[in-house]
């Protein structure tokens, strides 16, 4: 008897409406990747498994099947941070596995990502991807059953980890207005192309453990941009904006290779209130 067949046998008495097929929208975007999961995900004939390429297919997909579970890995348009943003907002009720390639899962960044909405955060490197069948029916299927399958109708509701507007943070506008001011000042000493290389290396370094960054890109002249920001209602939260500050005084760390003390000439200038909450130590 496998994971699955004894976690059944413990809930056979309990009084739930049982349903014998469970369907799980993937969301995976690599072939290479989405092939060994659908082999993985079919060694239990419970699991109806519907793949998604991008946003739109997974959007469709959750309407037209009634998803029960969304096993979140890479999509070709959208990270996973706006993916859960967007599908918690649409559907409250819907639980989302966070499906990374990385070997180990760290503490902090499933705590971290549990903490904006993900359910669980599983690990799919070909030395662990044998643990997802335990990950659907110990942190999903549990969750269905005693939810007696509660009808997911779309939520007129706010992204439930959306902060209150807070007078120490900035809004999202903002910030991208003071990143770019930031690219503009640093220009001037350095030129765009050693600014650009910089933002994007001091991005690359933090990233993983800052994944809220994800949701801000640089170009090789060091514009920021971010590409989903005109849906971002609420201000940063004080951990976004701290992840950017870390990000900002990573980037400045890489400028004072060249120029000593960087972040003190800039702070020298007539720099704007927002820039110079970004350069801000960290507290």
């Amino acid at each position: 008897m496998n994971n699955s067949d004894s976690f059944f046998e413990e809930l056979v008495d309990q009084p739930y409406p049982k349903k014998p097929l469970i369907h799980l929208a993937l969301a995976e975007s690599q072939p290479s990747v989405s092939q060994i999961l659908l082999q993985e995900i079919k060694k239990d004939n419970r699991w109806i498994p519907d793949l998604c390429s991008n946003y739109q297919q997974l959007e469709q997909t959750i309407t037209r099947q009634s998803s029960d579970l969304i096993l979140l890995g890479k999509l070709e348009d959208l990270n996973w941070l706006e993916v859960c943003r967007r599908c918690l907002k649409q559907w409250q009720n819907l639980p989302i596995i966070l499906l990374v390639e990385q070997s180990v899962v760290s503490d902090f960044f499933r705590e971290w990502a549990i903490a904006r909405g993900v359910h669980d955060v599983v690990s799919i490197h070909p030395q662990n991807v044998h643990l997802l069948q335990k990950s659907l029916v110990h942190n999903a299927l549990k969750t269905l059953i005693y939810a007696s399958n509660a009808k997911k109708e779309p939520v007129d509701q706010a992204f439930p980890l959306v902060a209150q507007t807070n007078p120490d943070t900035l809004t999202w506008e903002a910030t991208l207005v003071a990143l770019n001011r930031l690219t503009k000042y640093s220009s001037g000493y350095l030129g765009p192309l050693a600014i650009g290389n910089y933002w994007r290396k001091s991005h690359e370094s933090l990233v993983n453990l800052h994944p809220s960054l994800e949701y801000w890109q640089v170009d090789y002249q060091g514009q920021v941009s971010c590409p989903f920001i005109s849906e971002q209602i609420a201000p940063l939260t004080p951990e976004q904006l701290q992840d950017v500050q870390t990000w900002v005084r990573a980037f400045l760390k890489e400028c004072e290779r060249v120029i000593i003390d960087f972040s003190q000439v800039l702070q020298s200038k007539a720099i704007s209130v927002d820039v110079a909450k970004l350069i801000s130590p960290v507290e």
